[in-house]
């Protein structure tokens, strides 16, 4: 049997046992009942608020499939504040990772093995790419989830900073108590991190917990350190009566000079990042003028 053969026959094995994972992971799933209970328990911030479900993907199914049958040593660290951040399910992170390592499995090597059959390379080089990317495959989702992380806490903290001056405002001009000033500022926003705060806070009302104390939960799933030390100021409001107007826009002042100065970081080292390119231009011109004239000077 000659090595192209046995490559194609490599190659075609490769191809079945992905195609029979994909239909394997793709069938309906029994769904697990006490990990559905625990996502429709009150305290929990991914539950549903009266939206309909969101449909089961195929990274979804894959995910199920995975939480099932891949062993749990396998798994790194799992990002929950990231994940919960993001009102990304556990199942479709692990089916983001799985479905990637699967495409690298089924695609690195048809593609390195045609790629080594008409260079002549052995096939120990298409092994290792595969064995190579299947790794970066399986940590390039923790990578996009991590800065999709970031943003969101950026895009929070913007808004928490309104949501603030909003507080304050319902303290100072209405004479209103904590509680309903904070769900009143939380229904004037239409933003994501204001419908995640008023929906927290709605929840308190329900079970009895006070909602400087939900903020503070919320803030401890999340990831989300603004958002606490915003708990523990409406704590002091609250439970004291302490007058916080005073404090609230101080804090509000802050948030902002904080977001200012992390804005023009981020714009600084783009800047840092720009100036790479643009002085490597300018030494590959500056090198053509003097390899011509060096160039014209040898002629002569």
């Amino acid at each position: 049997m000659t090595g192209a053969l046995q490559l194609w026959i490599l190659a075609g094995a490769l191809v079945g046992g992905g195609i029979a994972l994909l239909v394997s992971a793709l069938r309906p799933a029994q769904p697990d009942l006490v990990q559905v209970l625990a996502r429709l328990a009150p305290g929990n911030p991914a539950a549903p608020t009266g939206t309909s479900p969101a449909p089961i993907g195929w990274k979804d199914r894959i995910g199920m499939w995975a939480i099932r049958h891949v062993p749990a040593s396998w798994w790194r660290a799992v990002p929950d504040t990231d994940l919960q951040l993001l009102g990304m399910p556990l199942r479709a992170y692990y089916g983001e990772k799985v479905a990637a390592v699967l495409v690298t499995l089924v695609g690195v090597p048809v593609v390195g093995g045609l790629y080594s059959l008409m260079m002549g390379l052995p096939l120990a080089v298409p092994a290792l790419a595969t064995v190579v990317m299947a790794v970066v495959a399986w940590l390039l989702p923790d990578r996009r989830i991590a800065k999709a992380a970031a943003r969101a806490r950026v895009e929070f903290r913007r808004a928490l900073s309104a949501y603030i001056d909003l507080i304050a405002l319902g303290r100072a001009a209405g004479g209103i108590g904590t509680r309903q000033a904070m769900e009143t500022g939380a229904g004037l926003g239409r933003s994501w991190p204001f419908e995640r705060i008023g929906a927290s806070v709605v929840r308190s009302r329900y079970s009895g917990v006070p909602p400087w104390d939900a903020l503070a939960e919320l803030a401890t799933q999340q990831g989300l350190p603004d958002l606490d030390d915003l708990a523990d100021t409406l704590r002091l409001a609250g439970e004291e009566g302490a007058q916080v107007f005073a404090t609230l826009k101080a804090r509000s002042s802050a948030l902002r000079t904080a977001i200012t100065t992390a804005d023009r970081a981020e714009v600084n080292a783009r800047s840092d990042r720009l100036m790479l390119p643009t002085l490597v231009m300018a030494a590959a011109f500056i090198g053509v003028v003097i390899m011509a004239a060096v160039f014209r000077i040898l002629a002569a």
